[in-house]
This record gives C-alpha cells, sequence and structure tokens, in this order.
C-alpha cells in the first residue's frame, strides 16, 4: 500500500475508533453505571440503618426519613406507581397521580425494608452478573446472613434518557413491584380505584 494511501487508511481507522468509544461512553448506559448505583444504594441505606446516631426506637422516625430519601434518589417511584396501576393511570387526574406515587413510595419502602433492609445490619451483600439491555438492566446481588443462609436480591433498572433508576427489586424470585400490581388489580376489577387508596392507607397506617 503506498505511504500515502497508508497514512489515510489509519487516519480513518482511528476516527472510526474514536467515534465507537464516543458512542460507548455518551449516555447513562455503559456496563458498570447500574451496579454502582445499586451499590451507592445499598451502601447508603446501610450507613443510615447503622448510624450510632440514629439507633434506637426514639430515632425510628429520623431512620426512616434518611432511609426514604436515598430510595427516593434512586428509585423511580413515580414510573413504577404507574406501571403498577397498568391502564388505570390515564383515567387518574394530576392529582390523583401524585397523591397515588406518595403512597405507592411509602409502601414500597415498607415492604423493602420488611425483605430486604432489616437483614442488611447482619448480612454481607456480594453482586453477581449485571445484564444490560436496551435501557434496561438487572443487577444481581446475594445478601449472606449470620446463620449462612443467602437470600437472592436482584435489582432491575432504566435509563430512559436520563440516569440509571431502581425500578423494582425481586426478592427470592418474586418482583415486588409485579405483586402489587396484581394486588391493584385484583382489587380494581372487584371493586374501585379508591378501594385501593384505603387499602393502602389502612395498611401505611397500621404500620405506623
Amino acid at each position: 500500500m503506498p505511504r500515502g494511501a497508508a497514512l489515510v487508511y489509519v487516519s480513518t481507522v482511528r476516527s472510526t475508533l474514536c467515534t465507537a468509544l464516543l458512542v460507548l461512553t455518551a449516555g447513562p448506559a455503559f456496563a458498570g453505571e447500574p451496579q454502582q448505583r445499586v451499590r451507592q444504594t445499598v451502601d447508603a441505606v446501610s450507613a443510615a440503618l447503622n448510624d450510632p446516631q440514629l439507633q434506637g426506637s426514639s430515632n425510628e422516625r429520623a431512620r426512616r426519613e434518611r432511609v426514604a430519601k436515598v430510595m427516593h434518589e434512586s428509585f423511580d417511584f413515580r414510573a413504577m406507581a404507574q406501571e403498577s396501576l397498568g391502564s388505570h393511570w390515564a383515567s387518574l387526574t394530576p392529582e390523583q397521580r401524585d397523591r397515588f406515587v406518595g403512597l405507592f413510595a411509602q409502601l414500597f419502602e415498607r415492604s423493602y425494608d420488611r425483605l430486604v433492609l432489616r437483614f442488611l445490619g447482619g448480612s454481607a451483600t456480594t453482586y453477581g452478573a449485571e445484564s444490560v439491555d436496551a435501557g434496561r438492566a438487572i443487577v444481581k446481588t446475594v445478601l449472606l446472613r449470620k446463620g449462612g443462609d443467602e437470600l437472592p436480591v436482584d435489582y432491575r433498572l432504566t435509563a430512559d434518557g436520563g440516569p440509571w433508576k431502581i425500578s423494582d427489586v425481586v426478592v427470592d424470585g418474586v418482583s415486588l413491584a409485579g405483586n402489587f400490581r396484581a394486588q391493584f388489580t385484583k382489587t380494581i376489577r372487584a371493586s374501585s380505584y379508591d378501594a385501593v387508596v384505603q387499602r393502602i392507607e389502612t395498611k401505611l397506617a397500621e404500620e405506623q
């Protein structure tokens, strides 16, 4: 190959590689970021739960508020709430939607606390495989409890034009978001959307 042609070829290859690297690293969806989001969330929640200044029943409210703050930064509760209602979401007014998102977030936080967070204090979290495809990701983790028991906890994430957000937690094969959707759908079919709201409010009040 003539020297001039070789230089043009090398320049073209370099340009192509640079473009490819920009495509791979641009935006929120490059490899490793979903797991980083989950790690940051789990670490921040663990720090709140283990904070010496937040121990004891007298600090329970402050502890819950700090955990809730972390979760609201990491979870896409609005999208999760919309998904949980399916086609019924379209019939809600903006005010009803905002109210439902708030209730759903509290309900999810309580379930996540009961099924996962209560084990964090005496467990080690190991991170397994991460799969990413078209703005969707799954991060697999395992909680290793003191007695040697293992609890698999998978995190599903989405990145629809923004940072990765957690959209579901699957505990031992059971999807929390999917479970809520099944419950809400059943209640709406048997009664109404208002009945769903009433049941959530009652459950939250009972767990105060």
